[in-house]
């Protein structure tokens, strides 16, 4: 019996022990991997290898951007950031990548836009399926992710002509169906 007790208790500990490395999580960002939950010092190696990495403002936060000499983009003196660190207790426990930005009228409008149809989106419970699909169509390709609600879909699609020549465009769409077996009743929206 107090064998039986030893042995669970060792799976036990073993089985403590490896849950933090089986948990660990590996993100790719500018090129190389980063691990949650790796070493204040492992991290920064990596990332001082791979970027410049500067201290931000907020404490235990570091921007990392491309490893290329000074480039000076107005008051920027590194460029467009790939992404940001957060270090909390010795241990790197964020890491954002920049997806992306662009400035125009158009495109702040979308994403204003954006914001306001996803804060609309019923949240009793209910979260949205995410579908993503690409295809081609004669002379353009198409990438495309959507939400799908009880209520509605949020779509955003890229099209982008396939020699590169042109500009890709981007649709952001919030569409409303009528729910099959609801012909001829009236269904309110919120």
């Amino acid at each position: 019996m107090t064998r039986h007790l030893w042995t669970c208790a060792a799976l036990g500990l073993l089985a403590l022990c490896i849950a933090p490395l089986a948990s660990a999580q590996t993100v790719s960002i500018g090129g190389t991997s980063l691990e949650l939950g790796a070493s204040r010092a492992d991290t920064l190696a990596i990332a001082n290898a791979h970027f410049n990495t500067i201290p931000a403002q907020a404490d235990g936060q570091y921007m990392l951007f491309p490893k290329q000499g000074p480039v000076v983009v107005g008051r920027d003196t590194y460029g467009k950031p790939v992404g940001t660190l957060t270090i909390r207790d010795d241990k790197l426990t964020r890491i954002s990548r920049n997806l992306g930005s662009f400035r125009s009228e158009d495109g702040e409008q979308a994403i204003e836009n954006l914001i306001a149809t996803f804060a609309r989106a019923p949240n009793q419970g209910d979260t949205p399926a995410v579908h993503t699909d690409t295809g081609v169509s004669g002379d353009a390709s198409t990438s495309r992710v959507y939400f799908s609600y009880p209520d509605r879909a949020i779509q955003i699609v890229l099209y982008r002509p396939n020699n590169r020549s042109g500009m890709a465009t981007i649709d952001i769409t919030e569409q409303y169906a009528l729910r099959p077996g609801t012909v001829g009743q009236a269904q309110t929206q919120r």
